[in-house]
């Protein structure tokens, strides 16, 4: 069931949507301060795999130290160079690309070229900055705070749920999506927060099935909010999920369970296939997503059992993809109208963990918010 039962007021102005003063107060008061998915242990699978990126203005390198995971600031302390500005790859040590300094996986230095010419050595203060690093089953996230609270406590009451839906051996990472698009990030955020419009943008993929309210179950709170539906649609595509899932080893629920963890962190699981996905804003008006799904593999081995393994992964990658290229076709037109609008908008039931999300960035940022009620 939904929480409200009459429309809400759409409390974000447009300007909220583009404006380049409001974009650096989300990043100083929503993001910096969050735990962020930058990456999973099946990405950097090998002692000294690494990937690398800017992180809110901090540039940041993830690295497979011997089987633990550490997240250092991508900067040498001789003289301030990137140690690579390689995306990602492997090197057997943690080295500059500018003098070759190398570091240990403390990030300490290790090994200097002509060490003599910088006696007296100060090594305490020659450390990388580093950045706290947790896991979560495969999912690898980064806080650039040093008081934002433990992961498990900032995933709570999801940190379960989340881990089970991310781990091996029943599920495998399989594939991972990039993409830009021309839209403040919150545009794509709360347009997976509602169902309202599937009938009229995914009548293709999902010939315009929309769940019922009494199918559905909403929680709302500030610091997150959830959807669990029973029922994945078509009664044929209900009886595939359940017998694969079943004759794959693992208990089938028939639910569909989307968690938004603010501000930008979405969950999803379902039988057969999972996925974790970010926006990272990389302007005002524009975002990147990434997307990286996870498949049922199951605890069944052998030919037949990895064939209907690969079979259900393919099914369910293609209808995915289906789904978000279609949400892809509007963010660029939904922009365009925010920068034009002269409307206060509207809410309505469907689309309450809109609202919720729109609550929690106006008392986060300590922006007065207008009546909740049209």
């Amino acid at each position: 069931m939904f929480v409200h039962q009459n429309s809400l007021r759409h409390l974000l102005r447009p300007e909220h949507y583009f404006s380049a003063e409001h974009h650096e107060r989300e990043l100083a008061g929503l993001f910096r301060p969050a735990w962020q998915l930058v990456a999973t242990k099946s990405e950097l699978s090998a002692d000294g795999d690494f990937l690398t990126g800017d992180h809110f203005g901090r540039p940041i390198l993830i690295r497979n130290c011997g089987g633990h995971f550490a997240a250092f600031e991508n900067i040498c302390s001789h003289r301030h160079c990137l140690l690579t500005h390689e995306p990602c790859g492997n090197s057997p040590t943690l080295r500059c690309q500018y003098h070759g300094w190398e570091y240990d996986n403390s990030g300490k230095t290790a090994k200097i070229p002509d060490a003599r010419c910088f006696r007296p050595w100060d090594r305490d203060n020659s450390m990388l900055n580093t950045f706290r690093i947790e896991s979560c089953g495969d999912l690898l996230f980064v806080t650039l705070s040093e008081s934002a609270p433990p992961l498990k406590e900032w995933l709570s009451p999801f940190f379960e749920e989340t881990e089970a839906a991310f781990s091996s051996p029943m599920w495998q990472q399989k594939h991972v999506w990039e993409y830009d698009t021309n839209s403040n990030w919150k545009v794509p955020a709360e347009n997976t927060l509602e169902s309202y419009h599937v009938p009229e943008l995914h009548k293709k993929s999902l010939l315009g099935f929309m769940p019922t309210e009494e199918d559905s179950e909403h929680l709302l709170s500030n610091r997150w909010t959830a959807l669990t539906y029973t029922g994945l649609g078509p009664s044929w595509l209900e009886r595939l999920q359940h017998r694969v899932s079943q004759w794959l080893g693992r208990t089938p629920t028939l639910q569909h369970r989307h968690r938004h963890i603010h501000p930008s962190t979405i969950l999803v699981s379902s039988d057969t296939i999972n996925y974790a996905l970010t926006y990272t804003p990389t302007s005002p008006r524009t975002v990147r997503t990434k997307v990286r799904f996870f498949a049922i593999r199951g605890t069944r081995r052998g030919p037949l059992a990895s064939l209907i393994s690969l079979i259900a992964w393919r099914i369910g990658r293609s209808r995915a993809l289906q789904v978000m290229s279609e949400d892809l076709t509007i963010y660029a037109d939904q922009q365009r109208g925010l920068e034009a609008s002269r409307h206060r908008g509207v809410i309505g039931t469907r689309e309450e963990r809109v609202h919720s999300f729109q609550k929690y960035i106006l008392e986060s940022l300590s922006i007065p918010a207008t009546n909740d009620h049209p």
